[in-house]
């Protein structure tokens, strides 16, 4: 194993990716998971143009293109009738204009293809089980404590370890985390289990009163995930591993589309999952002069603009050029990342929840125009359109 010059709090999709953006650039590395065992939840997600820059620079085309899926268009639907308010493409021109597609992933697909290409570079450089529990940093390095006894001293710590980060708890003051009043519920279906064409092959979006639901295909087309978000009162559960009573979903939707009932009637029992969406105020600062923070442990956001993921592989790739670009000074380098980072994502933090409130003001019959995107994706080209890799180059 090559000497660790770099150590990552949390292996899931950001900080593998962090980890092979830092291989890439040759420097070493070392990643500890609190979880026994590395893996995913059986979700799914979407990684807009932005963040594919960033895993074909990775070299990962080949891996992508054995699990990802190609949704033709995003269509804003009619909650009752189903029919399209409007669609914009995501081939040919789209493609073209934000240079790289718009690809739908399972994600353990996706968190399994970053931890082979992580461990075929170092097959060691992952220790799991290791919760962390204390942090000290002084001017020569940080010292970690772990629940099982260990301690570690390392020079750089870079904080991947989600929404409920530890690393976060223990540098800063954790921000207040306001319940928005909207709650998510998740699926999966097999397509097998549906009638053929049943569910175009888009990212499709039905938008009624107070609620949207989404669905859209992950793995090579064979299986349908939907997210369905609705405005409810008493639940401020943020996990997405809680289970939820699919009998109950089905009864919030009972007046929907026939497809959208279809779809939640044919998820498997114990397989529809709930969480509340809580809203945070962007962090004024992320790093010290040896530790920072990455993903959803810098800048945790609600789901509505879809970037949660794609932000955190932004800063992987980020975090590592400024790494690299000053290897014997990590302060500089965190500065310069945190500088480099926190206007935009603390951007889309705060647009993903307009976002959200603009998506059912459609649904409640507020004007398509409002919603900015009716008539194609100038709104949103200053996400996809971003190119971290031209930007921090190698």
């Amino acid at each position: 194993m090559a000497a660790a010059k770099v150590t990552i709090i949390g292996a899931g999709i950001g900080g593998l990716t962090a980890a092979l953006a830092l291989q890439h650039r040759g420097i070493g590395v070392r990643v500890y998971e609190q979880s026994s065992q590395l893996g995913e939840i059986g979700a799914g997600l979407h990684l807009s143009p932005n963040g594919m820059k960033v895993l074909y620079a990775l070299g990962l085309n080949d891996e992508i293109e054995a699990i990802r899926f190609q949704p033709e268009a995003l269509a804003l639907r009619h909650f009752e009738t189903g029919k399209p308010f409007f669609e914009n493409p995501f081939t040919g021109d789209f493609i073209k204009t934000f240079g790289a597609p718009f690809y739908g992933f399972h994600r353990a697909d996706l968190h399994k293809m970053l931890l082979d290409a992580v461990e075929r570079n170092d097959q060691d450089c992952i220790a799991v089980g290791k919760r962390l529990t204390a942090l000290t940093e002084d001017k020569d390095g940080v010292t970690l404590v772990f629940e099982d006894g260990s301690e570690v001293r390392e020079p750089v710590v870079v904080g991947a370890d989600g929404v409920h980060s530890t690393v976060r708890t223990l540098l800063h003051s954790d921000p207040d985390a306001r319940f928005t009043g909207h709650v998510a519920y998740r699926g999966m279906v097999s397509v097998d289990d549906l009638e053929p064409d049943l569910v175009e092959p888009k990212m499709n979006l039905w938008a009624g009163p107070g609620a949207h639901v989404v669905a859209y295909y992950v793995r090579r087309g064979e299986l349908l995930n939907y997210v369905a978000l609705t405005e409810e009162d008493g639940w401020e559960t943020e996990s997405w591993t809680t289970q939820a009573n699919k009998a109950d979903l089905a009864d919030q939707f009972k007046d929907w589309n026939p497809t959208v009932q279809t779809i939640i009637d044919h998820t498997q029992q114990g397989q529809c999952y709930k969480w509340a969406l809580l809203m945070r105020d962007p962090l004024p600062a992320w790093s010290t002069a040896r530790t920072t923070l990455l993903g959803d442990a810098a800048h945790p956001m609600v789901p509505y603009l879809a970037q949660g993921s794609v932000m955190a592989i932004e800063d992987a790739w980020v975090v590592a050029h400024y790494l690299s670009a000053h290897p014997s000074d990590p302060g500089k380098a965190l500065k310069a990342y945190e500088e480099a980072r926190l206007e935009r994502t603390g951007k889309i933090q705060i647009g993903a929840w307009e976002q959200g409130q603009i998506t059912h003001a459609v649904g409640r019959g507020g004007d398509i125009a409002e919603r900015g995107d009716g008539g194609g994706f100038a709104k949103s080209s200053w996400i996809y359109g971003y190119d971290a890799c031209a930007l921090y180059p190698d």
